[in-house]
């Protein structure tokens, strides 16, 4: 693979918005806001789309017509065997105190057919933030100022009508390629060290069960099961137009992992949140910090990940993306002299 080859990565049916937020009512944000954020957009994508009000998607004998569980429920729609996986996943902001008239901001990425569909989600947000944040009413109400993908303005406040809070142009994105930056600018085009800072805990199962505890974690299975996630959102949502990142199999993945000098300064970061269908708190074990990776050796390796790893940054790795679980940044290059 040449250089110009792997400074960038084409991934053709993804793409991030972000969000800009304007407070209404004073908001506690909380730690891990994934699930809070999820549940109010699952409600009002709900509201605008579902005609029958059934408790569960997977008993409508609507669901392959309907727009909801297309979204937001794929594997209502598969049957029970298959692995699916829903076509967005939540960036949330960091916990803060936000107060009336301060601003804030998120990102989703969205992929697939989801993408044709990113008027409805934006609306959805719309309303979503309108009804107001929380686990309980009143809600903390909250305006959407702006949506953007890249440069391109795809929603702007000032055009809503006043007498119809619902109004506003939306643009409307089609299905198409994208390409990520595996070198921005600042950075230098050889890697042999690096670090995933985690920014929302992960949750990693291994034989069965969740870990909960570092001493306990296989770091190299952890981040060799990224080539999984990413293929299972490839498969699902870009059948078409394979993502490439220079591996063909989980095996040579992983072979380039195991190559790598691997250090994972991570605690327990057990969550709670509330389940609006189940009416309760659901406890989720989960780990979080920072896994320092080197390449001693200077067997590119991690020249060869590095597509996968700003790939993980938009996907996650893990379980429970779509609560914004998994979410890291790739922190520093630290070449060898």
């Amino acid at each position: 693979m040449s250089q110009s080859e792997r400074s960038f990565i084409s991934t053709a049916n993804l793409v991030t918005l972000h969000f800009d937020v304007q407070q209404v009512d004073d908001l506690c944000m909380p730690k891990y806001s994934g699930s809070m954020l999820r549940g109010a957009f699952g409600t009002a994508l709900r509201r605008l789309t579902c005609v029958t009000d059934l408790p569960a998607c997977r008993d409508c004998p609507l669901k392959v017509h309907c727009r909801f569980p297309r979204i937001f429920e794929r594997p209502a729609l598969m049957p029970a065997s298959v692995q699916a996986v829903n076509p967005y996943v939540l960036h949330t902001p960091p916990p803060s105190t936000y107060h009336s008239g301060d601003v804030w901001h998120f990102k989703m990425s969205i992929m697939g057919d989801a993408i044709g569909d990113s008027t409805l989600i934006i609306r959805a947000w719309q309303q979503a933030l309108a009804q107001g944040l929380g686990v309980r009413a009143p809600f903390q109400r909250a305006r959407l100022l702006y949506v953007r993908l890249g440069e391109t303005l795809l929603f702007d406040h000032s055009d809503i009508d006043n007498s119809d809070k619902n109004s506003g142009k939306i643009k409307a994105l089609p299905v198409t390629h994208s390409q990520i930056d595996c070198h921005p600018s600042g950075t230098p085009a050889s890697v042999d060290q690096l670090d995933l800072q985690f920014l929302t805990p992960f949750r990693h199962q291994q034989k069965g069960c969740i870990v909960n505890q570092a001493q306990v974690l296989d770091t190299a299975t952890f981040l060799a099961s990224l080539y999984n996630r990413i293929r299972l959102c490839q498969r699902h949502h870009s059948p078409d137009i394979p993502w490439r990142i220079g591996y063909e199999d989980y095996h040579a993945f992983k072979a380039d992992i195991l190559q790598l000098d691997m250090t994972a300064d991570i605690r327990p970061a057990n969550i709670s949140r509330r389940s609006s269908r189940q009416q309760r708190k659901i406890h989720l074990h989960a780990m979080i910090g920072c896994i320092h990776l080197s390449d001693p050796d200077r067997s590119g390796a991690l020249e060869r990940l590095l597509p996968a790893f700003r790939l993980g940054e938009q996907l996650h790795i893990g379980k429970s993306t779509t609560l914004g679980l998994g979410q890291y940044k790739i922190m520093a290059y630290t070449p060898n002299a």
